[in-house]
């Protein structure tokens, strides 16, 4: 009798490492180059904005809620 059943499943269930696979499927290599050298600086930025930008952004979303 033949095995109708899948012993090892392999499932991503972080979203935003799903989205970057997807992402990088659809990448050359020349670009894919590209995307391993500026990674930890695109890291940086996502995650560390400057005080600065968040208080333009939160003043920017006050003045126009009016």
């Amino acid at each position: 009798m033949d095995e109708t059943f899948t012993k090892k499943l392999n499932v991503t269930t972080n979203k935003a490492a799903v989205e970057e696979l997807d992402v990088i499927e659809l990448l050359s290599t020349d670009e894919m180059i590209f995307y391993q050298i500026i990674r930890s600086d695109l890291d940086g930025l996502q995650r560390a904005p400057r005080k600065q930008t968040i208080d333009n952004i939160l003043n920017y979303s006050k003045s126009s809620g009016k």
